[in-house]
């Protein structure tokens, strides 16, 4: 029997339990990046809080159908291709490139599907016309397809706003065109721009509207009904709400998704990150300076509903975070010795009993509603401990029986949160590479001045070899002496 999973769904606004309509076998739809420049941070937050959800149920023994979507035409990318002297396709498809290739940076999992809106007009053309025959859309005057919010009795439940109380330029367009202020374009009538993308329909020459690529997308690859859709909170209204009316008049099917999940806004001192308020950081620029796991970890240490503020110096907190993970999992992985934990001391007994118990506690903490702050902060708990029972080297040098079960809870972490599964050396290594490079400087010219202060020990110069430690040390390097020599790392925590 497969565990029971928690979910809060917008349209309740409570937490059910999770009940797939095949059981065991989840369909999930989330809404994807308009590709018309480098994706950001706070693209990336959506897309980490739902990769970690398809992560957490392939855990738990569910099959996840993962459907997440390309916006490859959209007004943005025809004024922004416009801007560039570029054709909108060509713009798009290598934003959706350079999309993946961060995705796969910051190690999330690959969708099963990733459908484009470009490739699928016959779907959404196919919706429209469906609406049309149910007296749900119409042509208006300026050549554009609209749907009808009147007809749809039920428009508002996912927000909780009712359509009366919609007027125009609150979220939704101004245009004389349309009979209510609140229909939304479902097919935009050609401009005749030559270099604006344009197919054919039966109610001319045009390309779709926002709302409707999704409903066709979402019906495509996961049917007139599925499980679970997501998105950002600013999606609610007016895009979810639409893509739930367009969806369930076309079918006749309610409801088109049974659990709405919305992912908390990233922001930069208390504003949404946008482009037009210039205050872009974009996931590339980031993965320049950390590992990505150090911004998996600044994402997951906040549930994934709630805001999240960006300062940098969060960032900072996570890596030292990640790097005393790293230090823990060394510890554990260089442990040898079979003695039992009571015979090694308190430390030794408490970072045993946390591993023992580590996967129940990860697993209640993420089954309900994906609690990955819960989640890390039991992650927390065992790394201290274990790193305390490292302290003690005599204790250490005896303690595999102790650490074993810790192997286990890294795995785990690694599995599901995407964090901890990298080798130890190969972390602090690359934490060196990026750090050094921040600064200037290169690994070659640290090495160069290590090697000098072993020549210094070696010629017992202990004046120079210590001068070359304090020169270091002012520059966050940590040279550690061993019966193997010097090595070092760069000093990311206090």
């Amino acid at each position: 029997m497969l565990p029971v999973i928690r979910v809060y769904n917008t349209l309740s606004r409570s937490v059910e339990v999770l009940e797939p309509r095949v059981p065991g076998r989840v369909g999930l739809y989330v809404c994807g990046i308009t590709v018309y420049d480098y994706s950001h941070i706070g693209h990336a937050r959506a897309m980490m809080a739902f990769d970690v959800i398809v992560r957490h149920l392939r855990h738990r023994g569910y099959v996840v159908d993962h459907v997440r979507n390309h916006t490859d035409v959209d007004d943005k990318v025809i004024a922004r291709a416009a801007a560039l002297g570029v054709s909108p396709i060509e713009l798009s498809a290598r934003f959706v490139d350079a999309l993946e290739e961060d995705l796969v940076a910051l190690g999330m999992v690959t969708p099963t599907v990733t459908p484009k809106v470009t490739d699928h007009i016959e779907d959404i053309l196919d919706l429209i016309q469906a609406l049309t025959q149910r007296g749900h859309a119409y042509r208006a005057s300026n050549g554009d397809v609209y749907f009808a919010v009147e007809t749809f009795p039920e428009y508002g439940r996912l927000s909780g706003k009712r359509v009366e109380e919609l007027r125009a330029g609150e979220r939704v367009a101004v245009d004389a065109a349309k009979r209510h202020p609140a229909d939304f374009a479902l097919w935009k009538a050609w401009t005749g721009e030559a270099t604006e993308p344009h197919w054919s329909s039966p109610w001319g020459e045009g390309r779709p509207g926002w709302h409707i690529e999704c409903s066709a997308m979402s019906r495509r690859h996961l049917g007139e009904q599925f499980d679970l859709h997501g998105g950002g909170i600013d999606l609610v209204f007016p895009h979810h709400e639409n893509e739930i009316a367009q969806s369930e008049c076309a079918t006749g099917h309610r409801p088109m998704a049974r659990y709405w999940l919305h992912n908390g806004h990233l922001t930069l001192d208390h504003e949404k990150m946008s482009k037009s308020l210039g205050n872009i950081l974009r996931i590339r620029d980031i993965l320049e300076q950390v590992p990505a796991e150090a911004l998996r970890l600044f994402y997951l240490e906040t549930h994934y509903r709630s805001p999240l503020p960006y300062f940098s110096a969060r960032l900072d907190e996570a890596l030292k975070a990640l790097d005393r993970v790293y230090t823990a999992k060394e510890t554990v992985e260089l442990a040898q010795g079979d003695a039992d934990p009571a015979s090694l001391g308190e430390a030794a007994v408490e970072a045993h009993r946390l591993a023992v118990g580590f996967a129940a506690e990860f697993d209640a903490m993420m089954d309900d509603d994906f609690n990955s702050a819960g989640a890390v902060a039991a992650l927390f708990d065992l790394v201290r401990a274990v790193n305390r029972f490292g302290n003690d080297k005599k204790a250490r040098a005896k303690g595999g029986r102790v650490l074993a079960p810790a192997k286990a809870a890294f795995a785990l972490c690694a599995e599901v949160l995407g964090v901890g599964g990298m080798a130890p050396q190969a972390f602090f290594d690359e934490v060196k590479v990026k750090r050094l490079r921040a600064s200037g400087r290169s690994v070659e010219e640290v090495e160069a001045r290590v090697a000098a202060r072993a020549a210094a020990r070696s010629a017992k110069d202990w004046a120079q070899a210590d001068a070359i430690r304090v020169e270091l040390d002012a520059q966050g390097i940590v040279v550690m002496d061993g019966i193997a020599g010097s090595t070092w790392r760069m000093r990311v925590g206090d």
